[in-house]
């Protein structure tokens, strides 16, 4: 999973800085959280249920897991990123200081 340690080499105020200054950003959406989860949810619910009438079906819970999974991952990463831009943010903080004093 090289693209996760992409994530982890970006996680840097420079890095942010020129993803806000130069890259595209997402496209804005209005909707709650629920909404935005439910939405997708339903579809996929209604997908499964032509191959599987079951409400309670091996395929949707296994969707489930991976999902519950997957967010699981990411919210790990995402934390692990925050931690290293505020270690960048403190690295930055100390060179100018430091300057300051020359």
């Amino acid at each position: 999973m090289g693209y996760i340690n992409g994530i982890f080499e970006r996680a840097t105020i420079q890095g942010i800085a020129d993803y806000l200054l130069f890259g595209i950003g997402p496209e804005k959406d209005e909707r709650s959280y629920e909404e935005r989860l439910d939405e997708p949810y339903k579809r996929f619910e209604r997908a499964v249920a032509k191959y599987d009438k079951n409400p309670s079906s091996e395929l949707l819970d296994l969707s489930n897991e991976v999902t519950s999974e997957t967010a699981a991952v990411y919210m790990e990463i995402g934390l692990q990123v925050g931690f290293l831009l505020a270690q960048d943010m403190i690295k930055n903080l100390r060179r100018e200081k430091q300057t300051e004093y020359r």
